[in-house]
């Protein structure tokens, strides 16, 4: 049997002399999921919260940062259950805003970088093709 769970995920992004830029967590070494691999801050979707609810928690204690000004981009189904994408344009000093909490730390990525990255997991690979798509139109 397999055990599905829901998430809320952000990509905070930022579009520097016309190109997009998203910000991912480096995870750690030591993660049981996706260890030493790029990938979305965020996380599971924790009883009766609303995917929302769960997005700012969940950016609340990765991040340090309060959410505000988010936009639901879409929500894909996969094998272990939905992933609800959120987007957020942020400024070029983001990061002097944010304390990486979970994983090592967080790293802004064009979409040249995104495809020559080795460690990032191919089912997030197709999401944020999405993303770019979507930002770049």
């Amino acid at each position: 049997m397999s055990y599905k769970r829901d998430v809320s995920l952000l990509v905070p992004y930022k579009i520097k002399d016309g190109e997009v830029f998203v910000f991912l967590q480096k995870r750690s070494k030591t993660q049981k999921r996706l260890p030493d691999c790029f990938g979305f801050f965020g996380g599971g979707i924790e009883g009766k919260e609303t995917m929302e609810d769960a997005l700012i928690r969940e950016i609340r204690e990765e991040l340090n940062f309060l959410a505000e000004g988010y936009k639901h981009f879409n929500s894909y189904e996969f094998e272990g259950g939905l992933k609800h994408i959120f987007v957020l344009e942020v400024d070029d000093d983001f990061e002097k805003h944010i304390t990486v909490f979970e994983g090592d730390y967080g790293k802004f990525f064009n979409e040249e970088g995104i495809l020559k990255e080795k460690k990032f997991w191919e089912e997030d690979r197709m999401v944020i093709k999405d993303i770019f798509k979507f930002l770049q139109a």
